[in-house]
């Protein structure tokens, strides 16, 4: 076998495989260290731009499922009002039945349509005072859309513009609901009475949309509970590192390490012998 005192291809060979494994165990430190398996771009460029978008995607949609938590919110705070109402208006029906009676003196009558109209007002108050951050909810007025996806342009509409608690919102009129004396005499009461049901299933059709945009609301929700879980578990298996598997190869990149230096120390070694027999 020949060998060599100027030159060490082994030698070389030695402190590559140790600059290798010198590498890969940094590598697989920072996996460990991190927990991921994308540390840099040069670790897999293309699974990085992909878990990037996929990280994206999970913040939107994250922010998407709040933001439908509030409209929720929203909503049950409009069908709060409509139930509120709905008793007001069965108070107000049973007063112009009650007024609708012949035994009744003016007295009485006037002590019944104050009540009607001391209810009147409460749901006037209903229709200005029911709020949502600052905007009201159901006098007619509110339009809103809420995202829910990644896409800006991926929105629920909160429609709410057909929802009017206001008097006249109801269907109820100066020739019956809304006239100061409506139940002061029984041609009044009978007036009030039919406009009072015609504002009672006006009220019906109100919480009949506002529950159809809950439900379309917590669908959503649903969904958006899915694309979630889906996307972050695609981002882990893209980035994640395999625990398990780097701890081996720490363990196979230590030994290999040991390996190397050990040939190298030898080789030192043997390069030494030599040169003490050629100098004999």
């Amino acid at each position: 076998m020949a060998f060599s005192v100027t030159s060490s291809t082994s030698g070389v060979s030695n402190t590559n495989q140790i600059n290798r494994n010198d590498r890969t165990q940094n590598q697989v430190s920072q996996r460990l260290a991190s927990g991921k398996r994308i540390n840099r771009a040069s670790d897999g460029a293309a699974s990085l731009a992909i878990s990037s978008v996929l990280a994206s995607d999970v913040a939107s949609l994250r922010q998407s499922s709040s933001n439908l938590l509030q409209g929720t919110a929203l909503l049950q705070t409009a069908d709060g009002a409509l139930e509120q109402a709905g008793n007001i208006l069965n108070r107000m029906k049973d007063l112009a039945t009650q007024a609708n009676s012949g035994s009744l003196d003016a007295n009485s009558r006037n002590a019944i349509n104050e009540e009607y109209q001391n209810l009147s007002g409460e749901l006037n108050n209903l229709t200005n005072n029911t709020t949502f951050n600052g905007q009201k909810l159901v006098d007619g007025s509110f339009n809103q859309n809420f995202q829910s996806g990644t896409d800006g342009t991926n929105t629920l509409s909160a429609d709410l513009t057909s929802v009017d608690l206001s008097l006249g919102g109801l269907g109820l009129t100066a020739l019956g609901g809304t006239d100061p004396n409506a139940l002061t005499t029984q041609a009044g009461a009978v007036a009030t009475s039919n406009e009072l049901d015609t504002a009672i299933n006006n009220l019906a059709s109100y919480r009949s949309q506002v529950g159809s945009i809950q439900s379309q609301f917590t669908t959503r929700g649903d969904v958006l509970e899915t694309d979630t879980e889906n996307a972050i578990a695609a981002q882990s298996a893209l980035q994640d590192a395999d625990i398990g598997q780097e701890s081996s190869n720490f363990a196979s990149s230590n030994l290999l390490s040991d390996v190397s230096l050990a040939a190298a120390a030898q080789g030192n070694r043997m390069s030494k012998a030599m040169l003490k027999l050629v100098g004999r």
